[in-house]
């Protein structure tokens, strides 16, 4: 019975769709978008690097675009005497209390896939207000307010800034607290294995991501790192995220009424959750880094995000596999870098570290 279900139709990746859809999310977005004015920089991001992925990005706009789109993004850039750093949105005033360290991230992401060798960019100032943004603890605040709230998700933020600024330093301490950072991590691991947003918290699939990247960006020895009397739990924690119905837990998918089979394959990000684009990224992106992809059905998950949630109208990925939802930024690029990382034809390699392709790593290095 539950083979039976699995069957349908067969779509492949259809490509063209994608990059109309990104070129659409870089021109005019719909009214329901109107709430992220915000994170403009955050969808900037997503669609350079899903056109770039698809090695098309110099194919869809010429020279002068991109280098509009470069000045675009550091017309956000705001610098005082001592911090420096990226807003948001041009509708947020000029002035330090803008900047953001997630804006700041996305900034230099985008400005990496576009090939420019952030030569406007105060270096230093932009370090120091990193620094600014972390906390006793050891945990970092997303802006300098210090009542702002502190997890994982701008730990790895942080990390990643002074990964794309400091390369040539020997390693993170000239910039960051480091080793209070490892604590205020490890003091998130839970039970499980897993890493939540905050301490009592269950694990959650995009804590454990933020947890492990931003770890090896600051760690080498990334798998020496792990606790090793957790290393086995968490890649277990990670490897169940993978839904999964077939013939020994049959009983299970009968008596789950909120149990789908179109999410076979596809990756939770907490216990008894539906599957979800996202999570397909987040879980192997972590398994990647710790040199364990192996462990899950790849062929499953390349199933889930080709057959059940990419959009074939209109290309890109939607969140889930309700055939009423559509796409976002998010979750296209999302479902794209995952792609990557299951080798998918056709899409480029992707580095997990500084989430970005890895022909922009290259030209980072290179810089």
């Amino acid at each position: 019975m539950v083979e039976n279900e699995m069957k349908g139709k067969v779509y492949n990746l259809d490509v063209k769709k994608h990059i109309s859809c990104h070129k659409r999310f870089l021109s005019l977005l719909p009214s329901k978008f109107e709430s992220e004015d915000s994170n403009k920089l955050a969808m900037a991001y997503f669609s350079l690097a899903s056109l770039e992925l698809m090695g098309t990005l110099h194919d869809s706009f010429n020279d002068f675009e991109l280098q509009e789109f470069v000045d675009y993004i550091y017309s956000h850039l705001i610098e005082s005497e001592q911090v420096s750093g990226f807003r948001g949105s041009l509708t947020y005033l000029k002035r330090v209390e803008s900047i953001d360290l997630a804006s700041t991230c996305f900034a230099l992401q985008c400005l990496l896939i576009l090939g420019d060798s952030l030569g406007r960019i105060d270096k230093k100032k932009v370090l120091f207000f990193v620094q600014s943004c972390q906390k006793n603890n050891g945990g970092f605040t997303n802006t300098l307010d210090s009542l702002n709230a502190k997890d994982l998700r701008y730990c790895m933020i942080a990390a990643t800034v002074c990964k794309i600024l400091c390369k040539d330093f020997p390693n993170y301490s000239q910039a960051i607290d480091t080793e209070s950072l490892k604590s205020f991590i490890y003091g998130l691991q839970t039970y499980d294995g897993g890493f939540s947003m905050c301490k009592g918290d269950e694990s959650h699939g995009g804590m454990v991501f933020c947890a492990i990247d931003t770890l090896s960006l600051i760690d080498e020895n990334l798998r020496r790192s792990i606790h090793l009397d957790k290393a086995s739990m968490l890649l277990e924690f990670l490897v169940h995220r993978q839904v999964h119905f077939g013939k020994y837990n049959e009983q299970e998918y009968l008596q789950n009424e909120n149990a789908d089979m179109r999410d076979n394959g596809g990756f939770n990000g907490r216990l008894n959750k539906y599957a979800d684009t996202c999570y397909v990224f987040w879980t192997l992106a972590s398994l990647e880094l710790l040199g364990f992809t192996h462990l899950i059905d790849e062929k499953a998950a390349i199933n889930f995000l080709v057959q059940n949630t990419q959009n074939i109208y209109m290309g890109g990925f939607n969140k889930t596999t309700d055939e009423d939802e559509f796409p976002d930024p998010f979750h296209s690029f999302l479902g794209l870098s995952a792609l990557s990382i299951l080798k998918y034809p056709g899409i480029q390699s992707l580095n997990c570290q500084l989430v970005i392709p890895q022909s922009s790593y290259v030209h980072w290095k290179s810089t």
